[in-house]
This record gives structure tokens, C-alpha cells and sequence, in this order.
């Protein structure tokens, strides 16, 4: 007898958001896609007929399972088998982690943070019709739609139902260290951290050196957390999964650092030099990066030639390599940025990156028992389609190789990436394109497919957690901040934690990209935002708000220019206004022009060596 199975699992959300860095959050982005791939391998090899996801082979290092798997299932009840293939999965993840690092703590604590900390669930049912749907339910109204559609409409609803009960785990942590009891796990807070001596003379003696490396001075980690750190190096790459160059994962910095890279991939002659003696002092540090986000230049970290970077850079490198080592590589490191700097007019100074998150705008309606955007009823057929569509937007997203990018996951239609500021909301707008030209072919005639994104722009050393948290937000206002769907938020995260946001919808983001590429000009004076911020208070008279950027545009604009900055501005205030919904149009607009004036000015960007 067929049957249908969905299956899930949590915490997702919180074990990719409490992530310190960006390796952190590719290594438990990518462990959640594992642990869904072996699941629905697991299936597939029982017999099962696979529905979603439906994944094509693609590139290594790719997190692209979701975490959900749905699956027509034959005979007998597979949930439980199910489950215990996951558990059996994370167990062997943690257990190589804890053996790789031949850590000589408490074990009986490291278990206790990480065998219970994944929940999964599954349920099944036969195909049923719709008078079992109705009674089930308790519906009276009339459905029109055949035994796949109500099946997995039942199942959905009663694993939802299933996920709200959770068994109760006490965590009596009570292990102590010295006679001291441990603090909070300084990544996630949401444990004590392993009851260990974690001053780095201390660590000496618990940790290998190679390890030890990538553990920042003052970090305390927790099982879960410890495990995030270190199963690409104990597990995927032992398993010959991933490469050894996602153990060395590009930093906040290295993504800032992305048009710098780009120039310097141009140079040649004795700077090559300067910078394959870098290279050979750094190749067993983590300094050097491995995973290269721009091809064919320097593998030595972005950061090490950014000069504002240096105080707290030389201080943490000398916890790695010894006062003594890092005296002779620091003159290197000055003196190859000195040359770069004389030769070829180029120095790194930009300190900010972009954080795009994404995902389809819908998706839920799409597979609904009564979608009023799907133009055909919902199948198995049509469901393992819409699936394969899923999966060739992931894959097409991923391959667009104009922009830089380094890619945390892909799966779906849910995207993360960090990529340089200026290049963000181009790529988002891609993606866009791409997601529609994927599904216009099922949609009803008037209905189209689009994605809600959020852009944060911040500093290379701004707390990831934060960050991470902010983006969130601005996709959240993306998906409830406009009379439909398909926008986009785009944010600017300042060093000292000022959050400054616009939104808007994909067909007004030329507007915004004509301002940067002004301001990058420098036909745009940098005052105008802040100009207008002081005439925000006429915003009740759009009349007058008019009148006053006219005039201030006049001043603030080069002449050959001022119409043309004019009509840019004066369009994207229609337009945004027609569909705003709690959002001050005028506010918006000058928030806009804040954040096209920040990408337009950054250093990097506007430098004619770059």
C-alpha cells in the first residue's frame, strides 16, 4: 500500500543563527543539509519514491538539502526506521568530532549537549479521499481535488500538529572545572560551555596546535558548538565529503575585501613575488584562505592589507605564531602593502560586506490544497515538478559567475550569501528573474512568481549573530511591507549598531542602482540624504517635500545632471507610495538615497585602480 511521509527536523533557525563566523555558519548550514541528503538517500534506497527534494548532483561544498523530505513510501511504516537514521547520522557527525579532537575533558558533558539536541519528526498515511479529509478535519465545504492533494494537505497539518509536542530533556549540567562551574557557551549562549580551563596557556595542554588555531582567545564553546567549529575538518573532509579548504573558510573580511582582490589579480611583476613570500609564511596559519572567493589572486587573507585592521589583527596573529615570528612577517606584510600602495595607487580599505537573504515569495500557496496562484490541480506529477524547478533555480543561482559571491546555502528556494555591497542588489535582482522565469510556466495567468529578499551592508567585525539577526528582519519586512509580493529590503548596519533601511519592489531597483553608480560618480554631492533628512517633517504635503528636493537637488547636483536625479527620485516616490504599506513613502525614499550614497562612496568602489 503507498503511502505518503514527510519528514523534518528541528532546531534549524537556531542552529545556523547562533554562528560567530562565517565558517561556523557554512559548517551547520551544511551539516542540516547533510543530515537531510542522508534521510532521503535513506528512503530512496528502501524503495521509497522520492517527491521533494529533488536534487541533481551538484558542486561539493553546496548546502542545498532542505529540511524537509517528502517521500511515497510502500509496505510497511518506515517513521521509525527513518528516524533512527537520522540519529544514527548526527551521532557518527558529534562522535568523529570528539575522537578527531582527542580532547581529554568531560565527555559525559560533551554527550549530554549534543545526543538529544536534534528533534525529528515524521508521519505517514495511506492516500486518502476527500470524505476522510472532511471528517478528519471537521470541514463542511466542498473541496475539489484528488487523493494526492488531500493526503498531503492531512499529513502536513497533523506533522505540524506533532511538532508542537516535544518531550521534556532535563539538561542538569552540572559538571565544574577547578571547583568552577562553567559560564554560558560564548557562541550560542544557550548552554554552559565544557567544563574546562579555557585560558589559552591551559588550552595548550587540551587542544593540538593546529586546532587550537581556530579558537579565538577568550571563545568557551559548548558541545553543539564545538561540533559546528570542527566536523568539516573531523568528519566531511575525512569522509572525503568537502576539501580541505572549507577548514579554511573566507572570513567577513575576505568578502570586504573582494574588489581589492579583484585588483590585485590584475598585478603582476615583483608584487606576485612580495605576495608568494607572504603565502609561504602564513600556509599553515589560518591566514592564509584556501577557499578563494575571487580566482587567480592572492590566497593571503583580505584583512592583512587593510591598515585600519592591523592593531587587532597583529595581536591575534601573534597568539598563533609568537611575538617573534610575527615581528618578521609584519615587516612582509608592510612592505608588500607599501609596494602595492606606490606602484599601483591601490590600498584596501573597504570594511564592509553584504549579507542577501532570500527565499520564494508563496511557496506554501503554491503546494496548497486551494492555491489561488498554482493554475493546475496538485499531484504527485505536478509536486515532483515543482520540485525539479526548485532544485534548477538553487543550481542556476549559484552558477550566475558575474558577482563574486560565497555562498552559505542553496537550497530550494531559500538563499544566503555574502557577497561586496556593490554587486549585492544586481545579483538579487537575477535571482529574482531567475525564480520567475523557473515558474511563470505553472502559474495562473495574472500571478507572478517572485522572491522577497533582505540586504544588511555592514562591517567586516560586527557581531555575525547581529548581523545575521538584522538581515532576518529586513527579509521579514521585504515579505509584509508591500501590497503584494516581490521586494526587496536593503539595509545599512553601521559600525556602531545604526540600522538605516529602504524597501522596495524589483522594478524600482534600476532607480536605486542609477543613484549608486551617481554617487559613485561623484555627480550626487555626499550631503544630499542628510539634507533631506532635516525637510522629512513635510512629509504630510508630498507637494511640498517636491518643492524642497528640487531646490536641494539644485545645490547638491552637478548641473549637467539635476533633471535626470530629479526624475529618478521623483518616480521612485510614485511608485513606492502606490504600494507602501506601513512604510512613509517620503522617509523611505530619503533612506534610500542614505544607503545609495553609503554604496557609492565606499572605498573600493569609486578608486580608479578598482
Amino acid at each position: 500500500m503507498e503511502r505518503l511521509l514527510i519528514f523534518t527536523f528541528s532546531p534549524v533557525q537556531g542552529f545556523i543563527s547562533t554562528s560567530r563566523r562565517p565558517r561556523d555558519l557554512f559548517t551547520a548550514s551544511f551539516i542540516l543539509s547533510y543530515l537531510s541528503e542522508r534521510v532521503a538517500k535513506f528512503l530512496l534506497n528502501s524503495g521509497a519514491k522520492l517527491i521533494y527534494p529533488q536534487i541533481e548532483e551538484s558542486k561539493e561544498g553546496l548546502a542545498n538539502y532542505p529540511n524537509k523530505v517528502l517521500a511515497i513510501v510502500y509496505g510497511e511504516n518506515l517513521e521509525e526506521r527513518v528516524e533512527e537514521e537520522f540519529k544514527k547520522v548526527w551521532e557518527d557527525i558529534y562522535e568523529s568530532v570528539w575522537k578527531g579532537l582527542s580532547l581529554k575533558g568531560p565527555r559525559e558533558q560533551y554527550l549530554l549537549h549534543v545526543k538529544d539536541y536534534f528533534n525529528p519528526f515524521s508521519l505517514s498515511l495511506p492516500l486518502i479521499d476527500e470524505r476522510y479529509w472532511r471528517e478528519t478535519l471537521k470541514v463542511e465545504e466542498e473541496v475539489k481535488a484528488n487523493k494526492y492533494s488531500f493526503t498531503y494537505d492531512l499529513v502536513g497539518r497533523l506533522l505540524g500538529a506533532k511538532k508542537t509536542w516535544r518531550p521534556y530533556k532535563a539538561l542538569v549540567d552540572d559538571y565544574t572545572y577547578d571547583g568552577y562551574f562553567p559560564d554560558g557557551c560564548t557562541m550560542c549562549g544557550e548552554r554552559l560551555h565544557l567544563a574546562i580551563d579555557w585560558d589559552r596557556e591551559s588550552l595548550k595542554k587540551l587542544f593540538k596546535e593546529e586546532d587550537l588555531w581556530h579558537i579565538r582567545g577568550g571563545e568557551k564553546l559548548c558541545g553543539v558548538c564545538l561540533v559546528k567549529r570542527f566536523a568539516v575538518k573531523y568528519y566531511f573532509h575525512q569522509r572525503k565529503i568537502l576539501k580541505r579548504e572549507y577548514w579554511s573558510y573566507p572570513s567577513t573580511e575576505e568578502v570586504a575585501g573582494i574588489k581589492f582582490k579583484e585588483a590585485l589579480a590584475k598585478m603582476g611583476g615583483e608584487i606576485k613575488e612580495g605576495l608568494k613570500a607572504l603565502e609561504e609564511d602564513l600556509k599553515d596559519t589560518p591566514f592564509l584562505v584556501r577557499r578563494e572567493i575571487v580566482k587567480g589572486s592572492t590566497k593571503v587573507e583580505a584583512e592583512i592589507f587593510r591598515r585600519e585592521a592591523w592593531e587587532s589583527l597583529f595581536k591575534s596573529m601573534e597568539e598563533v605564531l609568537g611575538r617573534e615570528k610575527l615581528e618578521k612577517i609584519k615587516e612582509k606584510i608592510i612592505q608588500v602593502a607599501y609596494e602595492i600602495k606606490k606602484t599601483y595607487k591601490l590600498e584596501h580599505k573597504n570594511p564592509y560586506f553584504a549579507i542577501l537573504l532570500s527565499d520564494g515569495d508563496n511557496v506554501g500557496n503554491w503546494l496548497s490544497i486551494k492555491s489561488t496562484i498554482r493554475k493546475e490541480p496538485l499531484s504527485e506529477s505536478f509536486h515532483k515538478e515543482f520540485s525539479k524547478r526548485l532544485c534548477k533555480y538553487a543550481k542556476d543561482v549559484v552558477e550566475i559567475n558575474r558577482y563574486p559571491k560565497l555562498i552559505i546555502y542553496a537550497g530550494g528556494d531559500d538563499l544566503m550569501t555574502f557577497m561586496h555591497p556593490y554587486d549585492v542588489v544586481s545579483f538579487a535582482k537575477e535571482c529574482n528573474n531567475l525564480f520567475f522565469s523557473h515558474f511563470q510556466s505553472f502559474a495562473k495567468e495574472g500571478q507572478r512568481p517572485t522572491i522577497s529578499a533582505g540586504i544588511l551592508i555592514t562591517h567586516a567585525r560586527m557581531n555575525l549573530q547581529k548581523s545575521l539577526e538584522s538581515v532576518r528582519g529586513l527579509e521579514k519586512r521585504a515579505k509584509n511591507g508591500v501590497e503584494g509580493k516581490g521586494a526587496v529590503c536593503v539595509g545599512v548596519l553601521t559600525k556602531v549598531g545604526s540600522l538605516t533601511y529602504f524597501l522596495c519592489k524589483w522594478e524600482e531597483v534600476e532607480l536605486y542602482l542609477k543613484l549608486v553608480e551617481l554617487f559613485k560618480r561623484g555627480y550626487i554631492s555626499s550631503n544630499l540624504p542628510y539634507e533631506l533628512r532635516d525637510v522629512v517633517k513635510e512629509r504630510e504635503r508630498s507637494e511640498i517635500f517636491l518643492t524642497l528636493l528640487r531646490r536641494a537637488i539644485r545645490r547638491k547636483v552637478q548641473e549637467n545632471y539635476q533633471e535626470e536625479v530629479f526624475k529618478t527620485v521623483e518616480s521612485f516616490l510614485k511608485r513606492t507610495g502606490c504600494y507602501l504599506k506601513d512604510a512613509c513613502p517620503i522617509t523611505n525614499l530619503v533612506n534610500m538615497l542614505y544607503v545609495a550614497r553609503f554604496v557609492g562612496k565606499l572605498e573600493e568602489v569609486g578608486d580608479e585602480a578598482v
